[in-house]
């Protein structure tokens, strides 16, 4: 949506869906909501249902529908001095925008410094977001190592059974932990997952106060993984980076050797981001 108005190939604004071909496989009401969308934000002003209906050629009644979807949703706003027949974009639609710019520069700072933390240590690594009450990987470097374990992009883990999931967990405020945890299903993932509440809770102290959490073969067994937190200049958790290794390779000259690793990487993604803002 937001790369396509950006482009120099996007659609002229007010090109109704009438005059444009239908490409093969396309949802005509998906095609029908960019239209509405894309409308909107090329305007800059409210528009009227009216409006709206003619520049996209969409019919009154469909049209009536989607807006009320994508108000409900946030996408669509009701503009507050037109009254009830003027729409703008919403908020759903700018935190989307920005999530995607957000995701999109952690990976273009991530990767390069993911790439010299594994020819570093040489085990794979990799990035996580916090997506929906799991750990996402949104980026990895891969060890060339003959045992290992390949980390691949777009993975989710539950928090409780993930390192960085555990360094997520550490650093949402008491009330939100606690209402994650109330309802909290911990479903085994293999025989040394936590089954309790209790036991995670008991390890997220020591992580926030060590800025390091551990996984020992409770997402996939066998394998342990080490994370440590990115942090903002105010200590906001930006992300987590973590190596993925076979436990027999974890002992405790290795297990320090990948901390300071992961903290000289987790310091170099975030002074970048912060040069990217500046």
């Amino acid at each position: 949506m937001v790369r396509r108005l950006a482009g120099p190939t996007a659609r002229p604004p007010g090109v109704s869906t009438a005059t444009r071909a239908t490409g093969t496989g396309t949802v005509k009401s998906a095609d029908r909501a960019l239209d509405i969308l894309e409308l909107l934000a090329a305007s800059g002003r409210s528009l009227g249902h009216a409006e709206l209906a003619r520049r996209t050629g969409i019919p009154k009644s469909s049209l009536t529908m989607m807006l009320r979807n994508l108000v409900d949703r946030g996408y669509v706003a009701v503009d507050p001095v037109e009254g009830p027949t003027g729409y703008r974009l919403g908020d759903s639609t700018y935190a989307l925008a920005r999530q995607g710019a957000r995701v999109r520069d952690i990976v273009a700072v991530a990767q390069p410094a993911l790439e010299r933390l594994t020819r570093r240590v040489d085990e794979s690594s990799a990035l996580y977001l916090l997506r929906d009450d799991m750990a996402e990987r949104v980026c990895s470097a891969r060890s060339e190592r003959a045992l290992l374990y390949a980390m691949h992009v777009g993975v989710r883990a539950p928090l409780y059974a993930n390192s960085a999931g555990k360094l997520f967990l550490a650093w949402k405020s008491a009330r939100e932990r606690e209402r994650y945890l109330a309802a909290l299903d911990m479903a085994p993932l293999t025989d040394r997952t936590l089954r309790s509440p209790v036991q995670l809770r008991r390890q997220l102290p020591r992580i926030r106060q060590e800025q390091a959490a551990y996984s020992l073969g409770e997402f996939t067994p066998g394998v342990a993984g080490v994370s440590v937190p990115v942090l903002d200049p105010h200590g906001k958790l930006l992300a987590g980076v973590g190596v993925a290794l076979p436990e027999a390779r974890l002992d405790e000259p290795c297990r320090q050797r990948l901390l300071a690793a992961l903290r000289a990487c987790a310091a170099e993604i975030s002074a970048a981001l912060e040069l990217r803002r500046g």
